[in-house]
């Protein structure tokens, strides 16, 4: 009985001596006076399978700190439940290569706010995937933290609208080295999604070529139209043209895809840098960035205009509507 001596009864408070007459809880291990033993069972019944009664002298378990990402994890685990890096505690890891960062407070949720007015008490934070000695983990990335050697706070504040999801593939091309990234948004809204997010040289460049690799068709609905202005020109060469056309719209659309977001990171590096490279206060730096980045409606009202004037300036030229609808129905 000598094992319980100078700990509590949890009944009645009194320290345990070697002479005392002592009954331990067949579930948790607890001890009791067997005089001061429950009718009802342990204390500690509604605990039992989570709950395991240790001396009062005992020491804490430590919970081990992950060395990649900061977070606690409980006492004896192998892996850090967080981002899943080996941990250096763990008598098994003991030969595993450990990341070399210094550790980071783990973020209990990917979200952040930007900008100007990004909310009081929130910074940018991100959690992204970089590769390790064990595989591939995650990692979590705090507003100081640099991503192209750019801070998380310039970014957020730059990019603005759906930041975090360019953020991650931003510091994935960091890490990999990669040029290419698929961008849904590119291959589906083209010069839009350019204009857009303020990539004013990719913009007008692929608007340029979307216009090319069209001039053909919109020639062909002049002639089906039987417009005055192309009365006089040989058509031989109109199907061979659409078909060039056609090829190179689709190759102007694989490279906006496969592209379009290692040049805007590029565009953010080069806009960023400008902007911090200025002299001025913190507070007027971010005010700069948030205006230089971001999105712009009026840029994307502004296209669209274009092209809706340029339709009305076919139906000027002569095009027919009925007539061109037999030329996509053929």
């Amino acid at each position: 009985m000598s094992n319980y001596a100078g700990n509590r009864c949890p009944v009645c408070q009194k320290i345990f001596t070697d002479k005392d007459d002592i009954v331990v809880c067949p579930d948790c291990g607890t001890p009791y006076h067997r005089a001061c033993w429950p009718r009802e069972g342990c204390v500690h019944a509604a605990e039992h399978g989570q709950f395991e009664w240790r001396p009062d002298d005992a020491p804490e378990a430590e919970e081990p700190v992950c060395p990649n990402c900061g977070a606690h994890n409980p006492p004896g685990a192998h892996f850090c439940n967080h981002c899943g890096v080996p941990l250096p505690d763990h008598p098994e890891n003991a030969d595993r290569p450990q990341p070399q960062q210094p550790p980071r407070p783990a973020y209990d949720n990917p979200a952040y706010s930007a900008g100007p007015a990004g909310g009081a008490g929130r910074e940018p934070r991100i959690e992204s995937y970089a590769a390790g000695p064990d595989g591939v983990y995650r990692k979590a990335l705090g507003p100081e933290d640099a991503v192209e050697g750019i801070k998380v706070k310039d970014w957020a504040t730059y990019l603005g609208p759906s930041g975090l999801y360019y953020l991650i593939q931003f510091y994935r091309m960091q890490e990999t080295k990669h040029k290419v990234s698929i961008s849904i948004s590119a291959l589906l809204l083209g010069p839009i999604y350019l204009f857009y997010r303020k990539m004013w040289k990719e913009g007008v460049i692929f608007a340029l070529l979307d216009f090319l690799s069209a001039v053909p068709v919109f020639l062909a609905m002049l002639v089906v139209s039987d417009a005055p202005l192309v009365s006089a020109m040989p058509t031989e060469w109109l199907p061979t043209a659409m078909n060039v056309g056609m090829f190179l719209n689709y190759g102007a659309m694989l490279v906006r895809t496969l592209f379009a977001l290692y040049w805007y990171r590029n565009t953010g590096i080069r806009r960023i840098q400008a902007v911090l490279g200025r002299e001025g206060g913190e507070q007027q730096r971010q005010d700069q960035l948030a205006l230089c980045g971001g999105t712009s409606i009026p840029a994307v009202l502004g296209y669209l205009a274009v092209c809706v004037a340029f339709s009305i300036l076919l139906m000027f030229l002569g095009v027919n509507p009925t007539a061109v609808s037999s030329l996509f129905t053929m």
